[in-house]
């Protein structure tokens, strides 16, 4: 599942987006960060995860403090 997120320039929201897959033992096989002054965007694949589940974690990083947006495999929340 491939997770797109937007959100304030911050490293702890980044911790805070790892640390959600952490929760479920699973590593990110494909991460890609883009930062710039205001924002940042970070792409994240996780495998491992079925159907319901993956959209649970999506609902869970949108409720992050710092995201203003999150897609769930091309599709936003």
């Amino acid at each position: 599942m491939r997770f797109d997120i937007m959100g304030e320039a911050s490293a702890a929201l980044l911790c805070r987006l790892v640390g959600l897959a952490a929760q479920h033992d699973l590593a990110a096989p494909a991460m890609e960060v883009r930062v710039t002054p205001e924002r940042m965007t970070v792409r994240l694949e996780l495998d491992g995860l079925a159907g319901p589940l993956g959209r649970i974690v999506a609902e869970k990083m949108l409720r992050c403090i710092g995201v203003e947006a999150v897609a769930l495999d091309g599709v936003p929340l």
